[in-house]
């Protein structure tokens, strides 16, 4: 198979140089240990903002920690990334020793967010790159279960106005509008796949209740962040070898290793010292039991409604018109008694094994940094993990998402019942 020479020009230098005596053949194996698939949405600013080159930064990494591979893992990268000069087509790689190989070249440019083009892009993959176990790292814009009018449209789904992952701007295609991919679509399409040891969701806002509960039967893990993350993304010639790992020695080596490095890069900087990414792990076999023990606190704050549990001082992750995706933990340890926060709680660390919390991170939203200050400060009382939490106002009735309406599409809301307080 021919090297990569083509899609932007910084990748010519990104496969490693031998000396013409050295052998550096690899025989892919006929099954792999693990293969892990990095579906690179990057068709809108992280191919290129204000010079910067986040998706190049980034598969240059991964190319540096493919050294770290042995014979029998395979690495596969979807890349659709925005060529300003002439129509891109999206390809897939095979990383392996330094080197990146073009394994697939698609024959026409498409919305990478587009679920029954992401299934193509997986089953080719899982196909190809058969092995015991498989990995999924969603790299790109992601908004959780926030919402918008500008998803691809899927007759099955139930949530057509449903925005959270892949961002496809679809320059590419001559014009082409801005699109997305919802969860409920992400869900069934992977439904249809292997599952998934893991799912590195290295994207914002992806660690909530209502993705987690989605995804719960496509994957053993999903590992990200409910904040916002830098456009710079993981440190993946640092997490590389950790892909390949299991349980908690996986989801571990990824979340401090991603947390450790910023909170180091970050120092050189007076303004972001102390700043990091909160990140966090839920394993999903224990979700339906998180949901049922959420369900059975929430009745202990009955007594709040129709207004809504205290919410001052809780650090949220998101400001779209108003504080949204406030943490769970801290939301019903604030509110409800003791002893059912202590039961509910057990649930909670079954689901949550894992979190490293950061008080203050990189955000695009003033309003958001400028409330850092006002968030109890206690990082013992947050899991890392937000959950939609209703309220009586009138950005969340109404306002540029209706945020009280629209949430009700996930498998979450409709488990832990809101409805019955009026909402």
């Amino acid at each position: 198979m021919r090297k990569i020479a083509f899609l932007l020009i910084a990748l010519t230098w990104l496969t490693a140089c031998h000396d013409n005596d050295e052998d550096t053949s690899w025989e892919t194996p006929e099954t792999a240990t693990r293969t892990v698939m990095v579906y690179m949405a990057g068709e809108n600013n992280l191919t290129i903002y204000n010079n910067y080159r986040y998706l190049n930064n980034d598969l240059k990494e991964m190319i540096e920690g493919s050294k770290h591979l042995g014979d029998n893992e395979r690495l596969l990268v979807f890349v659709d990334s925005m060529n300003w000069k002439q129509a891109g087509k999206p390809v897939i790689l095979e990383l392996h020793g330094g080197e990146a190989t073009v394994k697939h070249e698609f024959s026409e440019d498409f919305y990478s967010c587009d679920p029954s083009r992401f299934k193509e892009v997986l089953q080719w993959m899982t196909t190809n790159a058969k092995a015991e176990s498989y990995g999924l790292v969603l790299w790109g814009h992601a908004n959780g279960w926030l919402v918008s009018s500008d998803t691809i449209a899927d007759g099955a789904s139930r949530a057509m106005a449903t925005r959270a992952y892949g961002q496809d701007d679809g320059r590419d295609m001559a014009g082409g509008a801005s699109r997305w991919m919802n969860i409920t679509q992400m869900a069934r399409v992977m439904e249809t796949l292997p599952k998934m040891s893991f799912i590195f969701a290295d994207c914002c806002n992806m660690m909530c209740a209502e993705v987690g509960y989605e995804l719960r039967n496509v994957t053993d893990y999903i590992i990200g962040s409910p904040a916002e993350i830098p456009g710079d993304g993981a440190p993946y010639d640092r997490i590389m070898p950790y892909l390949y790992k299991n349980g908690n020695e996986m989801y571990k080596g990824i979340i401090d290793n991603y947390y450790n490095y910023y909170l180091a890069d970050y120092q050189s900087d007076p303004a972001l010292k102390g700043y990091s990414v909160p990140l966090s792990v839920i394993e999903t076999k224990y979700m339906d039991q998180l949901a049922g023990a959420t369900y059975d606190v929430l009745g202990s704050l009955a007594p709040l409604y129709p207004e809504s549990p205290d919410l001052s001082g809780i650090a949220f992750y998101l400001y779209y018109d108003a504080p949204v995706m406030y943490d769970m933990k801290a939301v019903i340890k604030a509110n409800a008694p003791a002893d059912d926060y202590a039961r509910w709680e057990n649930s909670f660390r079954l689901a949550v094994p894992y979190s490293r919390m950061s008080m203050e991170w990189m955000t695009i939203y003033t309003m958001l940094e400028l409330s850092f200050s006002s968030f109890n400060k206690d990082e013992a009382s947050y899991g890392c993990v937000s959950m939609f939490v209703p309220r009586n106002t009138q950005m969340y009735n109404l306002g540029t998402f209706h945020f009280n309406n629209t949430y009700k599409v996930y498998g979450w809301s409709q488990r832990v019942n809101w409805q019955r307080f009026g909402w």
